[in-house]
């Protein structure tokens, strides 16, 4: 698929797309003069075969004033596939996916038929869809020759003065107008949402009345060349979803996949392989696993196979190679389409090996060809991050060992075969061609409708040059740096995080066990401060038992120390209240409490530092109020005498 540019306008609740045809660029192969145009029949008759068959009619249309006509493959044109949401727009024009986001919310409710336009003098389609009214009332709108989008305030950008225009003019900087039509930031629109409308759109060449309908024929296969229906004996159900190619739309195919991966995934497997692989006993771990790519040798069988696809060398491809062909939009998205593909594949090759360090097993033919959305959804790359996506999200949903670190170490071995591993990359590919057809179930189709093609390809240096593989090999590293897990639409992020509190609440428990005290009194702010922690960041996630308990244990000593200074106080204010009789005795009497106050502090210090028990802790105390009351009592008896 190739990204194509789309003009719109606002003009009061209604947006005015302009999309070109993909073969605008194209020249007609044949114009005919208006007397072949007679020869060939009256329109009429035209539309009336093209209603009968559906396919490869022409019609003829005048241009201006100079009855001149031009050939239309209405095929073509009718060739298209239209989703919608309330923002976002996807219009598949035959090889080409034209993408749309608005600023203003498009009213779906009563959309029940879409007219479109063709101009065949343009060549570009024209569409209006309804908009709901903005959410403030004071909005902006763009002249009608200039094709910009409406907004309200906050959405428009400043005017600029006379002299910031010359002064950006001078500099080079963007002006106005650029600012105006700068193409915002790609917004994370999740396509499984869009709802397809194709079926209620209709089609109607201008200068012709009639309608017609929107067709479904869409190219599958190495650089989408093969159409029609594939043979379904050699296809494998278990892991083919999608039975009728030529029938979906890639966006379609793109839908069914993302769908079924969020059925499949299981949050109970991603949890198990997060913290740890579960390898065998006996089993290498894949993590620990270094390819040897530059160490193949090719068996006799591979070599004899090699031998017979090479005799079918790209003589096709050569013979309809032109000269300026590849500055080309339709051959650069071809070319794109072949280096996403083959990236795809290399990818599912690498996971495979090493997960069985590099020694194939009877699953090794499931694991290639369920990791690769080509064989399975026969989809469409344009770009090397949705490639990086798709496989990183059916490596944590399909296999044994499902990690996201285990996917993204296979993409770096994917870069090193592509950086010098030819030969390695070669073998692998005759490897899996076999794999495919002697396994069983026999999955056939995906050796006629890609690999035969991609060895093909591969082997020839002169289309797949070594520099060429480097260049992949660059641009994947690039965009392996902007793949996170949020690009991944799994909820991941989540699902670990969970996970990282369980465990914390699991070492609580199993801390708390050893101290009653420390499920009692110390637990409740704990489990608070931990639900209100949703940072998910894993060097929370340690925690010292030791700390944890020797805490709590100091906890309890400093208790028992407050409960015994308690004690020891109330004691000495009985002993004070006694002995008021005489004010010089009283004197007397307070400083010698004073000591032996001081001298009980001194205990309970003693006693804190100890290793005594809080039973033992009392016990001194009594013996000490005792002690101190016979002292008292002797000392009044002193006095008594002396008087």
């Amino acid at each position: 698929m190739l990204y194509g540019q789309i003009t719109h306008s606002y003009q009061e609740n209604t947006c005015t797309l302009v999309i070109p045809h993909p073969h605008a660029r194209e020249k007609p192969s044949h114009s005919p003069t208006a007397a072949e145009a007679a020869a060939k029949g009256a329109p009429a008759e035209a539309e009336a075969a093209e209603a009968e068959t559906g396919r490869g009619v022409v019609v003829a249309l005048a241009q201006g004033g100079a009855g001149c006509a031009e050939a239309l493959h209405v095929d073509r044109i009718r060739n298209c596939d239209i989703f919608v949401d309330s923002h976002d727009l996807y219009f598949y024009a035959d090889v080409k996916l034209y993408k749309f986001h608005s600023r203003r919310t498009f009213d779906l409710r009563e959309l029940k038929t879409l007219l479109i336009k063709f101009n065949p003098e343009d060549n570009h389609y024209q569409l209006c869809l309804r908009c709901l009214p903005p959410a403030t009332a004071a909005t902006t709108q763009d002249s009608s020759s200039g094709g910009g989008a409406s907004s309200s305030i906050g959405d428009a950008p400043k005017p600029k003065t006379v002299r910031k225009e010359y002064i950006a003019t001078f500099l080079r900087l963007p002006t106005l107008a650029d600012a105006l039509y700068q193409p915002e930031k790609e917004s994370l629109v999740q396509e499984w949402k869009l709802k397809r409308i194709t079926d209620q759109c209709q089609l109607q060449l201008e200068g012709n009345e009639r309608i017609y309908k929107l067709t479904n024929h869409f190219g599958y296969g190495y650089a989408s060349k093969y159409s029609g229906p594939p043979d379904i004996s050699h296809v494998d159900k278990s892991t083919c979803r999608v039975l009728e190619p030529h029938r979906l739309s890639p966006i379609q195919r793109l839908q069914d996949r993302i769908v079924v991966e969020m059925k499949r995934f299981s949050r109970d497997q991603y949890k198990m392989n997060f913290v740890e692989l579960q390898v065998p006993s006996g089993h290498q771990n894949p993590l620990r696993f270094k390819p040897k790519i530059f160490e193949t040798s090719m068996t006799q069988e591979q070599a004899h196979l090699l031998h017979n696809l090479s005799r079918e060398a790209l003589q096709k491809q050569q013979k309809d190679e032109e000269p300026g062909d590849e500055d080309s939009p339709l051959e650069r998205l071809r070319q794109k389409e072949i280096d996403c593909g083959l990236i795809s594949i290399v990818l599912a090759i690498c996971y495979d090996v090493r997960t069985t360090n590099n020694d194939p097993t009877c699953e090794s033919a499931w694991t290639r060809s369920i990791l690769c959305p080509l064989f399975c959804y026969y989809e469409q790359f344009d770009n090397y991050r949705d490639v990086l996506v798709a496989f990183l999200r059916r490596a944590i949903t399909y296999p044994l060992f499902r990690n996201f670190e285990l996917g993204r170490q296979c993409v770096r071995d994917a870069i090193e075969v592509l950086k010098g591993g030819r030969n390695w990359l070669i073998n692998q590919l005759l490897l899996t061609h076999q794999q495919f057809a002697s396994g069983e179930p026999c999955r056939e189709s995906y050796n006629t409708y890609y690999l035969e093609d991609y060895i093909r390809y591969v082997t020839n240096a002169n289309v797949c040059s070594d520099e060429h593989l480097r260049l992949l090999a660059r641009n994947v590293k690039n965009v392996l740096m902007d793949v996170t897990k949020k690009h991944l639409n799994l909820g991941v992020t989540e699902i670990e995080t969970e996970l990282i509190q369980e465990l914390m609440q699991e070492m609580r428990l199993t801390a708390g066990g050893e101290s009653p005290l420390l499920q009692q009194g110390g637990g409740g702010d704990d489990d608070m401060d931990m639900d209100n922690d949703t940072s998910g960041q894993e060097d929370e996630t340690t925690t010292d038992d030791d700390s944890v308990i020797t805490d709590s244990f100091d906890s309890m000593d400093l208790d028992m120390r407050l409960i015994e200074n308690e004690a020891v106080y109330a004691a000495n204010d009985d002993n004070d209240n006694d002995d008021d009789d005489d004010d010089d005795d009283e004197d007397d009497d307070e400083d010698e409490d004073d000591d032996e106050e001081g001298g009980a502090d001194d205990d309970n210090e003693d006693s804190a530092s100890s290793t005594t028990t809080s039973s033992e802790a009392e016990g001194n105390s009594v013996i000490e109020q005792c002690s101190n009351s016979e002292t008292a009592a002797s000392n009044s008896i002193s006095t008594t005498s002396t008087k």
